[in-house]
């Protein structure tokens, strides 16, 4: 089988998974009594158990050059930790489980960037190309479930997670079985420590935390808000799904435009766009305002996720890439946006959709942030 469509069907699994949590997991939470704090609480949860496995199974995969048994097992585990949901209701117990399967799910991403990217340096597999499959997949989870989910029980929510959760980890089972060269043991600093000792790589990872931290409050409340503001489950799911096709587009050019302008640029691009989309979010209310503004993601995560991944794939050397990446989505997707998921909570509900405002200042710090490397970290 073509190691590009393996990679494909694998990043198809996993956004399949996204595209119906994101928007409507949230849904699914408050129908089941949670508080807007709660919520926040709940989506952020995960990050103390994913920074214990996140940087046991880097290791693990630096030293042995392993990814693809790792994830299948990774996998495994988040569809057993899926299951209970569906007899919980306590907040607590939701909270519990939700710490679990993020913690065991949130390590699989960055394993999938660096297989692909082993990929990409040694066959000349194109990332972008590869990565799109996952958004058009999050788009049929989006909208699909978006379009059944009106006047159904929340329960069809839970339903459709777990067949893709399923799904998801077939894929990891059938990925291509790339494997980089064993990192040795030795006396000297080990992967963890090179990549924190990069001064620059730190600097990258706080501009991109601030960044993809600043979607915290659309991802955690953007579906509710919606819903309060009057429009349907489909159009909801429409509205999600018509960010990520802009994201698509962007992806099928995402070579042209790493060699153009180089990473750290494309990172500072995201931020600007973030720090614009923000700032006008509070004004939206109509259907057509939100429809202009959800184009913008294709820049807010589209351009500041490809810039993140080639960079670490430029600096960071292949025997310690499986450290980096993990690293760079523990920081970014488990501190960063899970700390500002929180905070996402109370500014939700004590300012409803003006919070986007706060949101919009993370967006120009990382925007800042990035723009200080672009000579550290030139165009190659």
């Amino acid at each position: 089988m073509n190691a590009a469509f393996q990679l494909s069907l694998l990043y198809g699994g996993m956004f399949l998974v996204v595209g119906i949590m994101m928007p409507f997991w949230p849904v699914w939470l408050e129908a089941k009594g949670l508080t807007p704090p709660q919520i926040g609480l709940v989506i952020a949860a995960g990050s103390l158990i994913r920074a214990f496995v996140g940087p046991l199974s880097a290791r693990f995969a630096d030293r042995t050059g392993e990814r693809k048994r790792l994830m299948a097992i990774l996998s495994t585990l988040s569809f057993i930790f899926f299951m209970p949901f569906a007899i919980v209701d306590s907040f607590a117990a939701i909270l519990i489980l939700q710490a679990c399967l993020i913690g065991v799910m949130g390590p699989i991403m960055p394993l999938s960037e660096s297989l692909t990217m082993l990929g990409a340096k040694r066959h000349g597999l194109d990332y972008g190309r590869i990565r799109l499959w996952g958004s058009l997949t999050f788009i049929l989870g989006a909208s699909g479930v978006g379009y059944y989910l009106k006047g159904a029980e929340p329960d069809l929510i839970w339903q459709a997670i777990a067949i893709a959760i399923a799904l998801y980890a077939l894929g990891t089972y059938i990925a291509p079985d790339f494997r980089s060269t064993p990192s040795p043991k030795s006396e000297g600093p080990g992967p963890i420590t090179r990549v924190l000792t990069d001064k620059t790589f730190v600097i990258f990872v706080a501009a991109t935390a601030c960044i993809q931290g600043s979607h915290a409050l659309l991802y955690s409340f953007g579906t509710i808000n919606w819903l309060r503001m009057g429009f349907s489950e489909g159009v909801i799911g429409l509205l999600w799904a018509e960010g990520v096709l802009a994201e698509v587009i962007l992806f099928v050019f995402a070579a042209n435009a790493i060699k153009r302008i180089g990473p750290a640029r494309l990172i500072a691009l995201g931020g600007l766009a973030c720090l614009l989309r923000w700032s006008m979010t509070p004004f939206a209310e109509s259907l057509w305002a939100i429809a202009a503004l959800q184009i913008m993601h294709a820049f807010t995560f589209g351009a500041t996720h490809l810039g993140a991944i080639y960079f670490i794939a430029d600096r960071m050397p292949e025997e310690i890439s499986a450290t980096a990446q993990t690293l760079y989505a523990l920081i970014v997707s488990g501190f960063g946006l899970g700390l500002i998921s929180v905070l996402s909570g109370h500014l939700y509900e004590d300012y409803a959709g003006d919070a986007f405002f706060a949101m919009a200042i993370f967006g120009g710090i990382g925007m800042l942030l990035a723009w200080s490397i672009r000579r550290r970290h030139p165009v190659h």
